[in-house]
């Protein structure tokens, strides 16, 4: 299967599997993945992950080619499904290789990125003439700040990993290979924490950019204590 589910204890492990292809994402995975993530009620943490040595190169371009992608919408999902809306549970992406254009997508929507120093990062669907649908443009500012931002979108260029570091985009720098085993780790802290406090700081955070300071802080204690 193109998409790989593991249970362990506490930790939804899903991996895009298609390494012949670079880990390319096609209409038919991106609702795997989609499902993968919806149909699991059980556990607490989820690491998003690539088979072999790359994260995800982005949607399948010969898949777009094909028309097999739904017609994208305003309204409707975006190609990878679920970037539309936050996750339930906090998600780490485990990032080895490339992670381009939807790929990318999908790291930004995670909560945390850990990266092996072999991974790159890069808006690279951007110089093919195809439109960023799954989020960059509204995360990637928030994430790293406007500024640098702007000259990944604007420019394309490939982001090295240890650059990545300094612009706070990945949380935590690995030797090639560990990505997972470091977000697997991490992850088993994060299920360790008691849940409710953790779940109302977690969504607090997530909802506080569209509210005004007051709003925001009247917001997190109505969160903290219902």
């Amino acid at each position: 299967m193109p998409i790989r589910t593991e249970t362990r204890n506490d930790i939804l492990l899903i991996t895009i599997d298609r390494p012949d292809r670079r880990n390319a994402v096609d209409g038919p995975m991106a609702e795997d993945l989609r499902q993968a993530f919806e149909n699991d009620d059980e556990t607490r943490v989820a690491v998003l992950t690539g088979a072999g040595d790359t994260f995800c190169a982005g949607n399948d371009l010969k898949a777009i080619m094909a028309g097999e992608f739904p017609a994208a919408t305003t309204d409707g999902p975006p190609p990878m499904q679920v970037t539309r809306t936050a996750p339930a549970k906090p998600v780490i992406a485990a990032i080895e290789g490339y992670c381009f254009g939807g790929g990318m997508e999908l790291a930004l929507w995670a909560d945390l990125r850990v990266a092996s120093t072999t991974a790159e990062f890069g808006l690279l669907n951007l110089g093919k003439g195809l439109p960023c649908l799954d989020g960059a443009t509204v995360r990637l500012p928030r994430i790293i700040g406007h500024g640098r931002a702007m000259e990944l979108i604007l420019t394309g260029r490939r982001l090295p990993a240890a650059e990545a570091l300094t612009y706070g985009l990945i949380t935590e720098l690995t030797a090639p290979g560990k990505a997972l085993d470091t977000a697997l780790a991490l992850a088993a802290r994060i299920a360790a924490t008691p849940p409710d406090a953790l779940a109302a700081a977690r969504r607090s955070a997530l909802t506080q950019w569209s509210l005004p300071e007051p709003d925001a802080t009247r917001n997190e204690a109505t969160l903290a204590l219902t």
